[in-house]
C-alpha cells in the first residue's frame, strides 16, 4: 500500500528517525513524489535543521536533498530560501527565530531542492503548520528525529511515520528491538480514568480520585530516598501524574521503591519519556506501568538496510524482523514495499 494511504488520515504528518542516515528523508521524499502525482499541495517544515546537501557530522556521507515541487509550501530561514536559488513567493515571515535566520513561510514557482530549518520548539512548529494549511496546503509534512522528538507530539502531529534502519546496530534483530522500544514508546496506552485525566500534573492520585501534589523536582534529582518518602505520603496512590518529561533514573527509582505496589506514570504523551537502558516491558515487570493523556499515532515504519560506509543488510531481513517485532504497523522498506507483517494490519 503506498505511504500516501497509509497517512492519509493525517493533515500533518511527522517523520521521526531513530537515528541518523535512516532514511528519513528519503521516505519524507517519497510521500512527496507520491502526494505530487496525485495533485495534492503540501507544506514542509523541520524541527530544526535538514534537508543540507552533506552530513553536518560527516561531510563525507551525501544527504538526500528535500525536493519539493512547484506549488509547494515551506517554512525555512530567510537565508536559506535565498540559497536554494529558486523562484519563490513570500507569504509570511514569522517573528520565530532559529540560529540560521527567521523562518519565512514561502510558495516555491519552482520546484527544486531547499534546505529545511524549522522552529524548535514544538508550540511554534504547530504555529507553523496551522499557518501552512491556512494559507493553501493539503497537508503539512514535520521533519524530526528521535532527539528531535516534539515533532511527534499530538500537539504538533495528527500522525507519525518512525524510520529505522541498520546504522542503529549491526545486528539486525538488535535493530527490530530498538525499533519495537521506540514504537511502544510513542505509542503509549492511554490513560482513560476521568479522575486522572482530570488531576493536576505533579500528583498522586488514588482510586477514589484524591490526589496529593509533590515538588516536580523530584522528578528530576529526587534520590532514593525521596522517592521512597513521596510514596509514603500516599500510600492508596496508583497513578503519578507527572509534568515535564520521565527520566530514566526517577522511572528506576520508582520500580525499586514500589516494592510490589502497582504504580502507572502518567506523562503527556510519548515524546516526554526518555529511556535508554530499559523499555517500558520492563518497567511493566517490575510493577510500574507507563501511560499518556494524548495519544500519539503512528501510521507506518519504514526501514533502510543500508548503514552508509559500514555495512547492509539484505532487503528482505529488517521488514520481517521489524514487522514481527511491531504488530499491526505497516512496515515498508526505503522504497516503499510493504512488508508481508504489516500487510493488512489494523
Amino acid at each position: 500500500m503506498p505511504l500516501a494511504d497509509l497517512t492519509a488520515p493525517a493533515r500533518r504528518l511527522a517523520f521521526v528517525g531513530l537515528a541518523k542516515n535512516t532514511g528519513k528523508t528519503v521516505a519524507m521524499t517519497a510521500l512527496l513524489s507520491e502526494l505530487a502525482a496525485r495533485g495534492e499541495r503540501v507544506g514542509v517544515t523541520s524541527v530544526g535543521r535538514d534537508g543540507e546537501a552533506r552530513d553536518v557530522l560527516d561531510a563525507r556521507i551525501a544527504k538526500p536533498r528535500v525536493r519539493l515541487g512547484a506549488g509547494s509550501l515551506v517554512a525555512t530561514t530567510e537565508p536559506l530560501l535565498r540559497a536554494s536559488g529558486l523562484a519563490h513567493a513570500r507569504l509570511a515571515r514569522t517573528a520565530l527565530r532559529t540560529p540560521l535566520g527567521r523562518v519565512t513561510i514561502a510558495r516555491l514557482e519552482q520546484g527544486g531542492a531547499v534546505e529545511v530549518a524549522g522552529p524548535p520548539q514544538a508550540r511554534d512548529v504547530r504555529a507553523v503548520g496551522e499557518a501552512m494549511l491556512a494559507l493553501g496546503a493539503e497537508r503539512v509534512l514535520v521533519d524530526g528525529a528521535l532527539d528531535r522528538r516534539a515533532a511527534a507530539s499530538p500537539a504538533v502531529a495528527d500522525g507519525v511515520v518512525l524510520c529505522t534502519g541498520a546504522a542503529l546496530h549491526r545486528d539486525p534483530v538488535e535493530v527490530a528491538r530498538r525499533t519495537r522500544a521506540a514504537a511502544e514508546l510513542l505509542a503509549l496506552p492511554l490513560v482513560r480514568e476521568p479522575h486522572v485525566r482530570a488531576a493536576a500534573p505533579s500528583s498522586l492520585v488514588g482510586e477514589d480520585g484524591a490526589a496529593v501534589p509533590f515538588d516536580p523536582r523530584i522528578a528530576l534529582d529526587g534520590d532514593e530516598a525521596d522517592v521512597a518518602a513521596l510514596l509514603r505520603r500516599a500510600p492508596g496512590a496508583r497513578w503519578i501524574v507527572l509534568r515535564g518529561a520521565l527520566c530514566e533514573p526517577f522511572a528506576e527509582r520508582l520500580a525499586r521503591a514500589a516494592g510490589g505496589r502497582e504504580l502507572t506514570l502518567v506523562v503527556a504523551d510519548g515524546t516526554r519519556v526518555f529511556l535508554s537502558r530499559r523499555d517500558p516491558a520492563w518497567y511493566r515487570a517490575h510493577g510500574v506501568r507507563i501511560a499518556a493523556l494524548g495519544a500519539i499515532a503512528l501510521r507506518a515504519i519504514t526501514v533502510n538496510p543500508v548503514a552508509p560506509g559500514s555495512h547492509r543488510f539484505a532487503p528482505d531481513v529488517l521488514p520481517r524482523l521489524v514487522g514481527e517485532a511491531v504488530p499491526g504497523v505497516p512496515v515498508l522498506d526505503v522504497l516503499g514495499a510493504v512488508s508481508p507483517a504489516g500487510r493488512g494490519a489494523g
